[in-house]
């Protein structure tokens, strides 16, 4: 009879039944249940160390956050192939969503103030960053898209992304990095292209990296 009945697993956090698989684990072994996997946001690199009372605190912050994002007046909304920012400029904050964040329905609001550093790479080359002063993120995000867009049409098939990296002091998520990949110069400059809206995050990343006032288009 050994085997045929085990002991459910129980979610360190909440007591629930574990059901099923690919819950997020914490503590490097303890299975988080479906509802407080689906709430959780935050760099894996915590979860690793992560204890019942750190995501206890965790899924509070989120509760807060939610009623956060849910207050505030998102004047713009840009979206880079499912890499997406929402800009209050009155308040002073702003959401982001990615894949790796896990969060796009209750999305990681940042003020402008938690933004400490910006840098934009095309593959492994920096094309702008926080330190550049003006207002260069425009222009650089440009250029950058004008060579991938030769790349790509010389070959349908290669793979080329920008990747976004941005230091903060929001300690669930100190630092973000975030890769955004084309397939052709359509997703770029065709219709429903990304490439303006790419423009636009990077430009407010940039002015509340540097602290200077940040302005939506």
């Amino acid at each position: 009879m050994m085997g045929l009945f085990h002991k459910k697993e129980a979610c360190p956090v909440c007591g629930g039944e574990v059901k099923g698989l690919f819950h997020k684990k914490i503590g490097g072994k303890k299975a988080l249940c479906k509802d407080c996997s689906a709430q959780v946001s935050m760099a894996k690199e915590l979860l690793k160390d992560a204890t019942p009372e750190f995501i206890k605190e965790h899924l509070e912050y989120r509760r807060e956050n939610a009623l956060k994002y849910n207050a505030l007046h998102w004047e713009a909304e840009y979206d880079a192939r499912g890499t997406k920012m929402g800009v209050d400029p009155g308040a002073g904050f702003l959401y982001l969503v990615d894949a790796d964040m896990d969060d796009s329905d209750n999305p990681v609001v940042f003020s402008f103030d938690q933004i400490t550093r910006y840098e934009l790479y095309r593959l492994n080359k920096k094309v702008d960053d926080s330190d550049t002063p003006g207002a260069t993120a425009l222009e650089s995000a440009l250029s950058a898209l004008s060579g991938i867009a030769k790349i790509l049409d010389k070959d349908k098939n290669s793979n080329d992304y920008f990747r976004l990296l941005i230091t903060t002091t929001e300690p669930y998520w100190p630092e973000l990095k975030i890769e955004i990949y084309f397939n052709s110069p359509d997703d770029i400059y065709g219709f429903g292209g990304f490439g303006d809206d790419l423009e636009r995050m990077c430009q407010v990343l940039k002015s509340a990296a540097r602290r200077e006032p940040v302005t939506i288009c």
